[in-house]
């Protein structure tokens, strides 16, 4: 019997998604509050020591924020494993993860902090390092593409959803030369559990969040039909 949990994130934040994946892929009942990041809740900043969402909310009382440590307190909770059970297999996941961290940090500059088109092309040769860094391990075996999806699956899950909304706005292919990724990343999208940690209209709300930064990205995204990038996510 679990505790009485409710979930407060955001609509789109990636680690939320991460939590309400393991949550779905766990069968761990819920209630979910959604906040608006711009407009937080004065009862947000009470319940969370950095402001941030995801924050776990237990039997009414207590709480737990950070999207990795809900996720292994989920973990431990229902007796199963986000990771292999081989101790090197395992470490690699940890590694693979976090590199998965620095690829989030990544989108959030472009989205956030890349005012011209110099910087959006740093960011872009930055992140593709990472991404081939990743080609290499997953082709190496590091992440198996059959079996239950493990936790490195969700935090790629939703470091590849936003891709093709970047693909069109930059006219960019984020995969290129790593088909090995975009076979993963379209095996992930494909999934139940991966489909449902987020609204049906994501790249549209997605699209709108975006246009309303004041970046070179947004600049970008605003420019192009919604009913497009509706059409291209999916």
């Amino acid at each position: 019997m679990y505790p009485h949990f409710r979930l407060v994130g955001h609509r789109l934040c990636p680690y939320v998604q991460r939590v309400s994946m393991v949550m779905a892929a766990r069968s761990i009942p819920h209630e979910r509050v959604d906040i608006l990041l711009d407009q937080k809740p004065d009862w947000l900043l009470e319940i969370s020591p950095t402001g941030k969402v995801p924050v776990l909310v237990v039997d009414h009382k207590r709480v737990l924020f950070e999207a990795a440590a809900i996720c292994e307190y989920l973990d431990d909770l229902s007796g199963k494993n986000l990771f292999p059970s081989d101790p090197y297999a395992r470490g690699v996941h940890r590694s693979l993860i976090a590199i998965g961290e620095e690829i989030l940090a990544l989108t959030a500059r472009l989205i956030y902090q890349d005012m011209t088109e110099e910087q959006v092309d740093l960011t872009m040769h930055q992140l593709t390092g990472k991404l081939e860094l990743i080609a290499r391990q997953h082709e190496a075996g590091a992440a198996p593409s059959d079996g239950p999806l493990m936790l490195l699956d969700f935090v790629f899950a939703t470091i590849f959803r936003p891709f093709a909304l970047f693909a069109i706005a930059l006219n960019r292919d984020l995969f290129a030369g790593m088909e090995n990724l975009r076979g993963w990343s379209v095996r992930l999208s494909e999934h139940e559990v991966v489909q449902n940690a987020v609204p049906r209209s994501y790249q549209a709300e997605m699209q709108k969040f975006i246009a309303d930064k004041k970046g070179y990205l947004s600049h970008r995204i605003g420019m192009l039909p919604s009913v497009h990038l509706v059409a291209s996510g999916n």
